[in-house]
């Protein structure tokens, strides 16, 4: 992919953004995003299928990011290095909490857990099997699911201190 793709990509996945912070999603329509993107029709065309196809860009994107700056791969890790992953997790979903709020507020939560679920499968498919994963990155997202229903009411740290 060109680098005139990619910024083209992140130009209507941002502007998605923006108006979802104001805006339903449903309320939402390809018309708004390219003119808030400043791009033409085809161009959305051509890099994404429809509205949840930018989403789950915009979230492997951060997603890609966030494990790019983590080498320490949560399971194999002991329980003090865990809550260490977990704090740092936490940390990143509370910076982007406003994303997370958006996804929730318009039924797309799920559209993380997708996200995930892909990256932790393909990181972890060679020590683990398929069940261990989904138990193992299915717990910590059932805890991160938790503390957004809670409101954030606990620190990352807080949150960290859960894991035995």
């Amino acid at each position: 992919m060109n680098s005139r793709n990619i910024q083209v990509k992140s130009d209507i996945a941002n502007a998605f953004i923006e108006l979802l912070k104001c805006n339903e999603f449903d309320k939402i329509s390809v018309v708004d995003i390219i003119s808030k993107a400043q791009v033409a029709r085809n161009s959305f065309y051509r890099n994404f299928e429809n509205k949840d196809d930018i989403l789950c860009y915009y979230i492997g994107k951060e997603t890609d990011e966030w494990l790019s700056q983590t080498e320490e791969n949560y399971i194999t890790l002991t329980r003090d290095g865990l809550k260490k992953y977990i704090g740092f997790l936490f940390t990143h979903m509370y910076e982007y909490r406003d994303i997370v709020d958006i996804l929730t507020r318009n039924g797309k939560i799920h559209l993380l857990e997708n996200e995930f679920d892909k990256r932790f499968f393909a990181r972890l498919s060679e020590m683990y099997s398929p069940w261990e994963i989904a138990y193992k990155v299915g717990g910590v997202y059932k805890l991160f699911r938790y503390w957004v229903e809670t409101g954030y009411e606990k620190t990352p740290r807080e949150v960290a201190e859960y894991i035995k």
